[in-house]
């Protein structure tokens, strides 16, 4: 600063002239500097081929971020810098093609003994509860076993996993139920009083009543509830990179666990009122 002042005006006004176009080019600097550090999306490593199925909340082709269980999918390979394909296919068709390696993986899946004979697993991505459903007009129903239920007119769909418990009833004639080909048709026949319970996945149920303007009130949900499956991502072992896969998946359902964004895909089902039959009403057409 003393050296500052003992130079002549118009010199002064010459370095402050020059102080200033370095503060200027040290700032452009800075934010050309800044840019560059920017976070930008790395373009995909590779893009996988997915084969899956209708079944809302969970998949679907024309659901937010296609239904929630590929979303975790998206998400977690979307963290490993892969990126994914959705083909949507009637469910044996899906599961048959990615045996045969026609896709990379299909999602999502209970697990079974027959599928373990084909195929990787991935970690669990949810935990699911499969119930049955009865109207809500109705006498509650009571079961803790199969001859519980003998008495009643069940309803299942074709496809669905079960459990072997109630394979078994179905086999030693205990239970008869209808089998159909969708759960919608089974909730068309509760609601028609044409059967009296039918057995799907909770949340689906209720979405499904929802699509069919159906108030979710008019169902209840028997306890105990059948089952509590997870679901999982399948690969085929036949796949060449089928390993790779599936552990760089868990590593991305891993990272997404941790850094959060699980839990908030997780919540728009809190936030669904169609899971919520107090906060639900039928909307109009």
């Amino acid at each position: 600063m003393h050296f500052f002042r003992c130079v002549p005006l118009r010199s002064r006004s010459a370095l402050l002239f020059i102080f200033l176009c370095s503060l200027q080019t040290e700032a452009a600097d800075r934010f050309t500097v800044t840019i560059a550090a920017a976070k930008i999306p790395p373009e995909p490593q590779r893009t996988l081929t997915i084969a899956t199925g209708e079944y809302p909340p969970w998949t679907g082709a024309e659901l937010p971020q296609q239904g929630l269980a590929n979303q975790i999918v998206t998400e977690a390979f979307a963290s490993q810098n892969i990126a994914v394909k959705f083909v949507y296919l009637p469910w044996k068709r899906a599961f048959e093609e990615t045996r045969q390696g026609r896709f990379d993986a299909s999602s999502y899946w209970y697990d079974s003994t027959a599928r373990r004979t084909y195929m990787l697993f991935s970690d669990p991505l949810l935990l699911n509860r499969t119930v049955f459903f009865q109207r809500s007009d109705a006498p509650p129903i009571q079961w803790q076993t199969f001859t519980d239920l003998s008495n009643y007119r069940l309803s299942a769909t074709v496809g669905f996993t079960y459990t072997s418990e109630f394979y078994q009833a179905i086999d030693n004639n205990i239970i008869d139920p209808l089998m159909v080909p969708s759960d919608t048709q089974n909730i068309k026949l509760l609601m028609a009083k044409r059967t009296d319970l039918f057995a799907t996945e909770e949340m689906s149920g209720f979405y499904m009543a929802a699509q069919l303007r159906i108030d979710p009130r008019k169902l209840r949900v028997i306890e105990p509830a059948l089952s509590a499956p997870y679901g999982y991502l399948l690969i085929s072992k036949t796949h060449p990179d089928g390993e790779q896969l599936i552990a760089q998946f868990n590593r991305g359902l891993k990272a997404i666990k941790a850094n959060g964004q699980y839990q908030k895909i997780l919540t728009r089902i809190d936030d669904s009122s169609f899971y919520d039959p107090a906060n639900s009403a039928p909307s109009p057409r």
